[in-house]
């Protein structure tokens, strides 16, 4: 088949596949004007963009409410429960919805002023069936015949019993969205109890400006401005003086020039933390005879609820990190020991973070504990601060091994999130546990990761190379464990880790956006953002860069070339990783950020490297491949920093981005991989040297 046809075929394929699409969100609904009540809810949920509770991960939100007659897979299922949640709706006295039976016009009235939140009017509307509108729905009618937003059936009818059609419904919306501001929406939901929360407003009408105060006064044009470019999502916590509880209350106007002011908006949060709570545990999955058995842990006193495990095989376990709680305030060592623990176990800090270094002081007596010596300078100044103990901490770093018995878990090491951070994987049953470095999912809880310890481009390369030998051996990491989600993760995060770091690579600037950490961060912090932690469930990411938008801060490599600047991210001409199969590369010292200062520890002088070695480095240009004797073919599998560039060549020909490339070998042979970057005169040219052995 010729080139151009197949083209065609496509095509027409996928014409095909639109033609069998919805042309509207209500195409399933009632036939003709026929509006349903499922509908109706539907068409005002999706505009006032009301998220599903199943739709974002936020282990504090409330059970949602549910219909009889409703499954949230049901057409419009999840915005009629969404509305339900908002207080919109209300089910009759069987439980029930009824969402396949139409709706009148005075129902409809009702909902539409109590959805955009318009007064109710006294002024009697000028119809001869007036008497026949009931005493529950004529305040809204009157409302919304007064205003000019609806009208009778006929000049002289309101007909307030007889169902209300689709083109009226249509009809009405768009006077109401296009006279009135709509009013200020807020998340997370309100009906949730929370330690923190970090609040989002927002309004559906575009260009309209948001006037918020936070102290329980009327908000006017005079009132903090609000927006997620310049707030983001505002951190409201629990300090410890607060404690257990607090209520914010925040209250909401929007404004546009040529349009009604929308009515105010009144907000409410419960916080609430226990000044001191006993650790709990959730069991993950059991032990088998070739997998660990894994438990998860957590204190309900901690502000941020971070996540701990345990994990033990047949012979020994590991206990993975050490939350917040203070050791003399709760021993998590003495729980895991009276309620979970079967075998001698060892203590792993995955980073020196504050929520996850706390009860150290509690295992160091009793068992090893393993930290990166790249956080030793950090943990010397929080909780090992004794000589002795700190002479009892053993350094862990990629390339360790542990066997549990039964299972083993490889190290690995990840900056960016932090200097110190390491992971463990089981290959063989794809468990990985990784703390902070890929994310947080949970909204309204924890937004963006901050990942600013290493600059962008050099970190893709990494989490690249990381992921390659996640890979290796035939691993892999299906079950991502992180330092706060209550749920595994898979293998998709990592992917959305890397696509956010990508787009920065291929757009630059462009490719990034505000912080979502609104107070946490300063306004307008780089970030990297890839879907909607409302409607995405757990398959979104977003991370914190370095700098702010606009400003000269290096969040890409500037030496030897400056990456950095409008079209610096044109200039990529370099790979960010290469894979061999039959062979194996002979790597690079990769320096991420300057060494440490000189600090103490166990009584010594020290500095420590902030470096990994036997790296690929996307910097250096010629090296070496060790290939057994035996083999006479390699897999060259070369990735570029880049998505965009021009042409990949390897030894003359070329290949494409990602591609799998047999190559013949012998001793001495070279190859040879030349690459243009996307500003077409930017080149860079690869050298890999064959040494059999």
């Amino acid at each position: 088949m010729s080139k151009p046809r197949k083209q065609f075929k496509i095509f027409l394929a996928l014409i095909m596949v639109v033609m069998l699409i919805p042309s509207s969100p209500f195409a399933s609904a009632a036939s003709g004007d026929n509006i349903t009540k499922a509908e109706f809810i539907g068409k005002i949920s999706n505009y006032f963009a009301w998220p599903h509770p199943s739709d974002y991960n936020d282990i504090w939100k409330a059970s949602h409410k549910q219909f009889n007659d409703v499954k949230a897979t049901d057409p419009f299922g999840k915005q009629i429960e969404a509305a339900y949640e908002e207080g919109l709706i209300s089910p009759d006295a069987s439980g029930n919805f009824n969402p396949d039976s139409e709706i009148s016009r005075e129902d409809a009235a009702v909902i539409l002023v109590d959805a955009f939140k318009i007064t109710e009017s006294n002024q009697p509307a000028p119809f001869t069936d007036y008497e026949m509108i009931s005493s529950e729905a004529i305040g809204s009618v009157n409302a919304l015949v007064e205003l000019g937003y609806m009208s009778g059936k006929t000049a002289k009818l309101f007909k307030p019993n007889e169902p209300i059609k689709r083109s009226e419904v249509n009809q009405i919306f768009d006077k109401i969205i296009t006279a009135m501001v709509t009013p200020v929406q807020a998340l997370p939901k309100q009906n949730a109890i929370a330690p923190r929360r970090y609040i989002k407003l927002y309004t559906p009408t575009p260009g309209a400006t948001i006037y918020y105060t936070t102290d329980g006064s009327t908000p006017t044009t005079s009132s903090q401005i609000y927006s997620v470019e310049s707030k983001g999502h505002i951190n409201e916590m629990l300090s410890n003086s607060q404690l257990p509880e607090r209520t914010v209350v925040y209250k909401a106007i929007a404004v546009k020039d040529g349009m009604i002011t929308s009515p105010v908006q009144t907000f409410t949060w419960k916080l609430y933390r226990p000044a001191v709570a006993d650790f709990q545990h959730v069991v993950i999955q059991e032990k088998t005879a070739n997998s660990p058995a894994v438990y998860q842990l957590y204190n309900d006193s901690e502000s941020v609820r971070a996540m701990a495990y345990y994990i033990e095989g047949h012979e020994s376990g590991i206990m993975f990190d050490a939350l917040q709680t203070q050791f003399n305030v709760k021993n998590l060592k003495e729980y895991i020991d009276k309620n979970i623990a079967t075998k001698p176990y060892s203590m792993i800090v995955s980073h020196t973070h504050v929520d996850h270094i706390m009860q150290i002081p509690n295992f160091l007596k009793d068992h090893e504990v393993y930290i990166n010596e790249r956080g030793w300078a950090e943990i010397s100044r929080q909780v090992i601060t004794n000589p002795e103990d700190q002479a009892k901490v053993k350094n862990i770093d990629e390339g360790d091994e542990f066997d549990l018995g039964g299972s083993k878990l490889d190290v690995y090491a990840l900056p960016g999130h932090s200097n110190s951070l390491i992971m463990l994987q089981d290959k063989k049953n794809g468990l990985l546990f990784a703390s902070d470095i890929y994310g947080c999912t949970r909204a309204g809880s924890a937004d963006n990761v901050n990942v600013s310890g290493v600059r962008v481009d050099l970190l893709l390369s990494l989490a690249q190379q990381t992921y390659s030998n996640y890979q290796k051996d035939g691993g892999k990491a299906t079950k991502l464990f992180t330092g706060h989600d209550e749920t595994p993760l898979g293998d998709n995060n990592l992917r959305l880790f890397e696509a956010a770091l990508q787009q920065v690579i291929d757009r630059g600037e462009a490719g990034t956006s505000p912080t979502l950490r609104g107070n946490n961060d300063a306004p307008y912090s780089r970030t990297t953002t890839i879907g909607d932690m409302w409607t995405d469930g757990t398959n979104w990411i977003s991370l914190k860069l370095a700098g702010i938008i606009g400003d000269d801060t290096e969040y890409l490599t500037s030496n030897p070339i400056n990456y950095n600047g409008d079209t610096g991210y044109m200039k990529y001409s370099v790979l960010s990783n290469i894979e061999f199969e039959g062979g194996e590369l002979v790597g690079k010292t990769v320096q991420f950020a300057p060494d440490s200062q000189p600090f103490t520890w166990a009584g010594k002088t020290i500095t420590v490297s902030n470096s990994l070695p036997n790296k690929f480095d996307p910097w250096s240009y010629a090296y070496t491949i060790k290939v057994p004797e035996a083999n006479d073919e390699i897999t060259v599998i070369p990735t570029t920093m880049s998505t965009k560039v021009k042409s990949i060549r390897m030894n003359g020909k070329k290949v494409d981005y990602r591609s799998t490339n047999k190559v013949s070998v012998e001793d001495g042979s070279v190859i040879k991989i030349d690459i243009v970057a996307p500003d077409k005169v930017t080149t860079s040219t690869y050298t890999f040297t064959v040494e059999k052995y």
